[in-house]
């Protein structure tokens, strides 16, 4: 092989691991001073070399690089082994360590650290904002959090958090010297978790309590949501039980027994000031209202001292009138060991007893027993805001009386028996009408009705729902449909307002009410949803009966239950018909075929008295104005000639008159010249001008001077008249 300089070889970038190198054997002597060994070799047989003196170092550092041996793999830097991997791949790192990125990831089953302390997000600028969220997170089936929340300014944790073996969670005080804490108790039968209230109370004061369920609320000092009590309960503050959904009174069979004593009255006894001076106490509390249940037996132990003449009983009302003994019993003498009255209450007892002393008034209270039999007594008033059920077939006895007995201050919807007509009643709101039940008779018997569904336009609904007006009418509590002769003969009544019959068959025959067409009614407007209602079909015919003539006095007709609004057109009256006042018939008001009067032929005057009064044609021009206090005034043509005044009259135009009085001295226009001392005129001056014709009265003298007359104008003198001209 020819010589040649290594210069002059070909680069090899990527050597096979069998090529070789050439290498010379320092301590070989001859020709085992020249070998060659392969690449692989090369690399796996380098020296061990030590974390001072690495086998591969750098030419510039060469006690910074890598060195092995015994399974070991050793990193140095400036002679020290910085990072060592084990032969069982431990890696020891005896510095600290700095990992970049964004994304470190440790696949291991357990992660042990040294140090005590591991710090997150340190950054550059750490703030709150840049803490935000930062935490812990395990991996599942969901995400398992331990996190900080900058806006909650708190540690938040998506999981339970538990507390073993009595372990206390605590909270320090300002300075940490002391802290409050929590922990289990150290058997637990079964898990307990409270919840906290949605708010703070609302009182202060208020404290936390369960309802045995672990749902916690605030209740007063002393109070419990749910608690369970084996003595008494008792409110010391007058206080108020609110909210509860039920009372649950659980039947014992055993007898409860009430503390019976005797004290004068105060201001806490109901009767305080009424009756004896004396009250019963009831376990110490003066004449308690008491709630008792049915299947219980209750005591009252009458044995203290103070009882002694004043045996405990019951009664309906408070008064006494009428002893209750039913499933009562007494023994002993009050004020004795053993004395008692005893009560069982059982589900037919009355509703409300009144226990009182039966040899003094008012000692006592009242006691409800919730049982089904009201002992209601006589009531003054009731008032129902639903309906009144009434089952059965019996009847309901109502109110009766004459016609002066009648309600004060009735009210729409009132329903009684006139035992002076003979009928029943009901008040609209304005006055009494008749309902029905008279002596007159009803002709074929009246029926309560029901609506039905009707298929007419507008049906469509049993009920009234706001949307149908039209319903078939069917007997009551039966499907069988009724036809009734025409809308009179219906009572209809909705939410206690009587409604207004018309006739017709559609809801274009009336403005208010109902018609009838066939087995429908038919209202004016849809009557609204829920309404209350009753409709009687009072027969085929109601016979009032015919009185005899002259037979119908003013005591069946109610002075003022005719009214404008009872008449449903006008009043009206032939010719010759006369509405008459007075007790003689003095004043008539009526209208002949030819004219109408109003004739006053009494002896006194005609009074016609108005705030303005007004004579007028039927085209509305002015006769007459009478104003009071001012003028009257008189028109011509609609057109006022005449008005008085507080001096005097005012005419406009001409006066006319046949004669003239007096010495015409407070005439205005007229200068009545110089007198000779009486009343007879000397001298007449005047500028007028006669400018109209004017004929002098028979057998009158007339005297002018140098007259002025208007062209045209004529001066007539009759026989008899003279008239001279100077």
């Amino acid at each position: 092989m020819t010589n040649r300089k290594i210069t002059e070889f070909t680069a090899l970038t990527a050597p096979a691991s069998s090529d070789v190198l050439p290498i010379i054997d320092v301590s070989g002597t001859g020709s085992g001073t020249n070998n060659k060994i392969t690449y692989a070799n090369l690399l796996s047989k380098a020296p061990d070399g030590s974390a001072s003196a690495p086998s591969f170092s750098f030419n510039s550092d060469n006690n910074s690089g890598i060195s092995g041996g015994s399974d070991t793999l050793t990193f140095s830097t400036n002679g020290v082994g910085r990072l060592t991997i084990s032969s069982v791949g431990l890696i020891t790192i005896p510095g600290d360590l700095t990992v970049g990125g964004t994304t470190t990831t440790i696949n291991t089953t357990n992660l042990d650290v040294e140090d005590k302390n591991i710090t997150l997000g340190k950054v550059s600028t750490p703030s709150d904002t840049t803490a935000d969220g930062g935490g812990l997170t395990l991996k599942g089936a969901s995400d398992k959090t331990f996190n900080w929340v900058n806006a909650t300014d708190s540690w938040t944790s998506s999981e339970h958090l538990s507390v073993s073996a009595q372990k206390e969670i605590r909270y320090l005080d300002s300075d940490s010297s002391h802290y409050v804490g929590f922990k289990s108790a150290s058997t637990v039968s079964s898990n307990v978790v409270w919840t906290l209230p949605s708010a703070d109370a609302s009182v202060s004061g208020y404290v936390l309590s369960s309802n045995a369920s672990g749902v916690l609320s605030w209740v007063q000092a002393g109070q419990s949501a749910s608690p369970d009590f084996t003595g008494n309960l008792t409110l010391t503050d007058d206080g108020n039980i609110r909210g509860f959904s039920s009372l649950h009174a659980t039947y014992t069979g055993s007898v409860k027994t009430f503390a019976v004593t005797v004290a004068s009255k105060d201001a806490t006894h109901r009767y305080n000031g009424s009756g004896s001076s004396n009250g019963y106490k009831i376990d110490g509390k003066f004449a308690p209202f008491i709630t008792l249940t049915p299947g219980r037996t209750y005591k009252f132990d009458q044995s203290d001292s103070s009882n002694s003449g004043h045996p405990l009983r019951f009664y309906l009302e408070s008064d006494k009138t009428t002893a209750y003994t039913t499933n009562v019993t007494t023994n002993g003498t009050p004020g004795s060991s053993g004395a008692y009255t005893q009560i069982a209450i059982v589900d037919n007892t009355p509703m409300v007893l009144h226990y009182q002393c039966s040899a003094h008034g008012l000692m006592g209270n009242a006691v409800q027993t919730n049982s089904s039999t009201a002992n209601i007594g006589t009531l003054s008033s009731l008032t129902v805001s639903g309906n009144i059920l009434m089952t059965g077939t019996g009847a309901i006895d109502i109110a009766a009386g004459t016609t002066a007995q009648r309600p004060s201050s009735p009210s729409s919807g009132m329903l009684r028996f006139n035992t002076t007509s003979n009928e029943f009643e009901g008040y609209n709101g304005s006055s009494w009408g008749e309902i029905g039940g008279s002596s007159g008779g009803i002709g074929n018997g009246a029926d309560l009705l029901d609506i039905a569904s009707s298929s007419g336009t507008g049906g469509g609904s049993a009920t009234f729902n706001g949307t149908a007006y039209r319903f078939k009418l069917v007997t009551k509590g039966t499907s069988t449909a009724v036809s009734p002769t025409n809308a009179e003969i219906l009572r209809v009544s909705i939410n206690g307002v009587i409604q207004q019959p018309n006739d017709g068959t559609g809801q274009g025959d009336m403005t208010d009410g109902y018609v009838v067409n066939g087995t429908d009614i038919i209202f004016d407007s849809a009557p609204p949803s829920g309404s209350t209602y009753f409709i009687i079909n009072m027969g085929n015919a109601v016979g009032i009966g015919v009185p005899s003539d002259n037979t119908v006095t003013s005591a069946k007709i109610v002075n003022g239950s005719i009214l404008g609004q009872d008449l449903a057109t006008n009043v009206d009256l032939g010719d010759n018909q006369k509405i008459r006042f007075g007790a003689g018939s003095d004043l008539e008001i009526f209208h002949d075929s030819s004219h109408s009067y109003i004739k006053d032929t009494g002896t006194g005057r005609l009074i016609l008295q108005s705030s303005q009064l007004c004579l007028q044609s039927t085209t509305g021009e002015n006769f007459l104005v009478g104003n009071p206090d001012a003028a009257t005034e008189l028109y011509f043509d609609n057109s006022k000639k005449f008005e008085t005044s507080a001096t005097g009259a005012t005419v406009t135009g001409t006066l006319t008159a046949t004669a003239f009085s007096g010495d015409g001295s407070a005439l205005t226009g007229i200068s009545a010249g110089a007198t000779g001392g009486g009343s007879d005129q000397v001298f007449v001056e005047t500028g007028q001008t006669v400018t109209t014709s004017y004929t002098l009265s028979s057998n009158k003298n007339a005297v002018t001077i140098s007259p002025q007359i208007n062209s045209g104008v004529t001066i007539t003198v009759p026989s008899g008249a003279t008239l001279v001209i100077l």
